[in-house]
């Protein structure tokens, strides 16, 4: 039943496109081309990466909702169709991401509870080389995306990103020294109410605020939240797991 009704939502979605509007470096129609041969895993990937080049778009957060869905990783399905709407998307998308997310939630019902005392949490992971970014919320308000680096003592902001959610130092706010790639570089030191992924969530987050070009509005997911689980970083896969300690 609810494959059909999935089916129903991905017409809108994944409908043909003219001739030549398919860029080869398009990674939202790469994921559509994907979709369509049922390589469902590579265009949640696919849709993944265009989330990362515009993370405000919200028809790129809806198609990875769907290929999530029929993955059947429908807790981060719903996420991504939560993050659809609140993006304000036109109305056809606003419209087929609510049904998405009301043909879940009955299948999230019936679904096995997972108890995170012992399973771990896994969220997925863009990037390759060595460099993998994943998808946070933070305040419960903004989604971006923050790479993954384990050797980071503090999770960091963008000054772009702070703005964007009201976060501003101190006056007398304690300046932290780290070391980049460019160098020696200081920002000051803040608190983040709340950094969730998935189902994992840390609050009052410690984090520098730091001038970087490479950062723009994204963020690096440091210590300050990850020391609070056991990670583990699957790279063939592309998740992050997060255990509680």
């Amino acid at each position: 039943m609810w494959r059909w009704l999935v089916a129903l939502l991905v017409v809108a979605a994944f409908a043909p496109v003219g001739p030549g509007t398919a860029a080869l470096d398009d990674p939202n129609e790469a994921g559509k081309a994907a979709y369509a041969r049922g390589d469902y895993a590579t265009a949640e990937r696919l849709f993944a990466m265009a989330i990362e080049r515009q993370p405000r778009e919200p028809l790129f957060h809806y198609h990875r909702a769907v290929a999530l869905t029929q993955l059947g990783r429908w807790p981060e399905a719903l996420r991504a169709y939560e993050v659809t709407l609140a993006l304000k998307p036109p109305a056809d998308i606003a419209a087929a991401a609510s049904a998405g997310m009301r043909a879940l939630i009955p299948l999230l019902k019936v679904q096995r509870p997972t108890s995170i005392a012992e399973d771990a949490i896994s969220v997925p992971l863009a990037g390759a080389g060595g460099v993998w970014f994943t998808e946070v919320t933070l305040n419960d308000t903004r989604t971006a995306w923050f790479m993954v680096d384990t050797g980071a003592t503090l999770c960091v902001l963008s000054p772009e990103l702070a703005d964007s959610l009201g976060i501003r130092p101190a006056a007398d706010a304690r300046m932290v020294s780290l070391k980049t790639g460019n160098g020696w570089t200081s920002g000051p030191l803040v608190s983040i109410s709340s950094i969730r992924l998935g189902e994992a969530e840390a609050r009052n987050v410690a984090a520098v605020i730091l001038e970087s070009a490479g950062l723009r509005e994204r963020g690096i997911l440091g210590n300050t939240f990850l020391s609070r689980y056991l990670v583990t970083l699957d790279s063939e896969k592309r998740v992050l797991n997060l255990r509680p300690r």
